[in-house]
């Protein structure tokens, strides 16, 4: 199955992401690398630029430094979504968050 890769270490599966179906989440990315015991994947989906059905993930860990979840997508136009860890450290992508289009 593809997968949706970026450069700061966030895979979602499928690379089809439709509503009300569930994705994997993979990360790796600032916090991971930076030694987090605990990774929260902080998502929703939206129409523009409102989050709604919002869910807070708390995610496995995997080695050192990779953490995953599988989360259910609602219907909207993009799925947004950010990371934290225990300590309420994030990534938001540099305040933009990592938003993924949402396709019938």
């Amino acid at each position: 199955m593809k997968q949706i890769t970026t450069d700061q270490g966030v895979q979602v599966t499928p690379d089809r992401i439709k509503p009300n179906s569930v994705i994997e989440i993979n990360y790796s990315g600032l916090l991971a690398q930076s030694g987090a015991e605990d990774v929260y994947v902080h998502c929703g989906s939206s129409e523009m630029f409102e989050w709604r059905d919002v869910q807070d993930v708390k995610m496995s860990k995997h080695g050192n430094n990779s953490f995953s979840a599988n989360v259910l997508v609602q219907e909207g136009k993009a799925f947004n979504l950010c990371f934290r860890d225990g300590s309420q450290n994030w990534d938001n992508n540099a305040g933009s968050n990592y938003s993924f289009k949402i396709v019938e």
